[in-house]
């Protein structure tokens, strides 16, 4: 689509700004994708105060990102439009609040139109045959291939209440809440039912329908094709939404465990956009998953090279102790330790490191951590410290699984997948089978990391568990 925005057109499809003034130099720029959202996303709110928060949810979804980066876009969108800060012509800003679009703005309603108003603007001096000749073949281009790919286009936006309804449920997603999330999901399919062409609705229903679900995996696996469903109808109407790429990846990935399709859905929303930190991360975990430990790697650094927070990840640090490089592995955590070595990820993920090392007197003092973060009691803290000095590790696993019955996550999963972790390191090789099946029968989502964590390797090629590698 293409709309004339004061002195330029900008075609939304492109991602292009070309000058639309009486001026015979023509200007032609290309907006990358990021600004090109934070304009779009003015665009819909043209003439009103859009705070800082609505702009980064909508350009920014599902990720945490500071007013550094909304402010870095912004000069691009100005830079681009020649506009100044001090005395806009098309943006200005609103002290403590956010930005109003102040340009006028007008859509072209076909591609006719669109060439009537090049020809006035550049003046050129092109015969009336010459004229209609180039209207033709734009039109047979139009109906050919422009007109088969669908565009969101301003007139199918909601209303303004419909707007504010939607961004109603899009706030209560974020709540911890399952009430909040009904409400969400009953906001977004009356947004379906009264706006059936915005795209990113669709996305969000699915989502949402997704963190009902909860942690119930087996009912996720039996919904996945309604979640499919939803996005690639979100991506029909706006087939450049990497969110949307994201989401199914999500879903191959941890629901389907379908890491070749999970992979092809990564690829795509980095194609659209390369400098998402934390699509970086999320394929890195799936290329671990994988057994792709330099791919996995070579994303890990990118995300880190994106988003600072991501120098005090512990990701490549498993992705080490995946490949058994365990003293590189260690290295990694060393570096951690100086950052924050009261982070409870960090001691989780220490101590199943040094476990797999074999330095086990150093794992079980960050496991004594694990458990005065879970409240153990005395009496339980002397009994496991007890059972460490009679046997090491393995009678603590032990311990863990005969004796506590440990039901929570402290640091090894939930059951049957934890039970099936102590069992294993407890010697128990049987029994940690007999979990791992039950696990799978109810579509525990990490055990993705089957085949590649060390965890499982004493077990990983019994013959009852060949579905499983599978």
């Amino acid at each position: 689509m293409q709309i004339i925005l004061g002195n330029w057109l900008l075609d939304t499809q492109a991602g292009t700004l070309s000058n639309n003034t009486e001026s015979s130099k023509v200007e032609n720029k290309r907006l990358d994708h990021t600004p090109l959202a934070l304009l779009l996303c003015l665009l819909k709110y043209r003439g009103q105060d859009v705070t800082k928060d609505v702009m980064l949810a909508e350009v920014w979804p599902e990720k945490v990102v500071s007013e550094d980066v909304l402010s870095v876009a912004m000069s691009q969108i100005r830079k681009a439009l020649k506009d100044n800060a001090r005395k806009p012509q098309y943006i200005k800003t609103i002290p403590g609040i956010g930005y109003r679009l102040i340009a006028e703005v007008e859509e072209i309603e076909s591609v006719q139109k669109m060439v009537v108003v090049n020809l006035k603007s550049n003046k050129t001096k092109i015969t009336l045959a010459l004229s209609i000749a180039i209207v033709l073949l734009i039109s047979v281009f139009y109906f050919l291939y422009l007109k088969s790919t669908p565009t969101l286009i301003l007139s199918q936006l909601p209303t303004l209440s419909a707007q504010s309804h939607y961004q109603k449920g899009r706030y209560l997603l974020t709540q911890k809440d399952e009430k909040s999330w009904q409400e969400a999901k009953q906001i977004f399919e009356d947004t379906i039912i009264t706006s059936p062409e915005f795209a990113p609705v669709y996305r969000e229903l699915a989502q949402t329908k997704l963190k009902l679900v909860g942690k119930d995996s087996l009912a996720a696996f039996k919904n996945a094709e309604d979640f499919k469903f939803l996005i690639n109808k979100s991506l029909t109407l706006s087939p450049n939404d990497q969110a949307s790429y994201l989401l199914l990846a999500k879903i191959a990935f941890t629901i389907e465990w379908d890491f070749a399709l999970a992979e092809l859905y990564f690829s795509k929303a980095l194609q659209i956009d390369d400098n998402n930190a934390m699509a970086h991360y999320k394929f890195s975990v799936l290329l671990m998953a994988a057994g792709k430990f330099n791919l996995a790697l070579k994303h890990i650094q990118r995300y880190i090279a994106l988003d600072p927070a991501g120098y005090a990840a512990a990701m490549v640090a498993w992705i080490y102790n995946m490949m058994e490089e365990y003293e590189l592995a260690i290295k990694e955590m060393d570096k951690l330790q100086q950052l924050d070595p009261s982070d409870l990820m960090y001691i989780m993920s220490a101590q199943s490191i040094l476990e797999n090392t074999g330095k086990e007197q150093e794992s079980f003092q960050k496991l004594t951590k694990i458990f005065q973060h879970f409240n153990y009691t005395k009496d339980e803290i002397s009994a496991v410290t007890q059972a460490f000095k009679q046997g090491g590790l393995a009678n603590v696993n032990l311990w863990l699984l005969e004796v506590k019955k440990e039901q929570k996550n402290i640091g090894q999963g939930y059951p049957p997948l934890s039970l099936a972790r102590y069992a294993v390191k407890a010697g128990k090789k049987e029994l940690a089978i007999k979990y791992i099946q039950q696990a799978r029968a109810k579509r525990e989502k990490n055990l993705i990391y089957f085949n590649v964590d060390p965890v499982y390797k004493s077990i990983r090629h019994a013959p009852e568990l060949n579905d499983t590698i599978k």
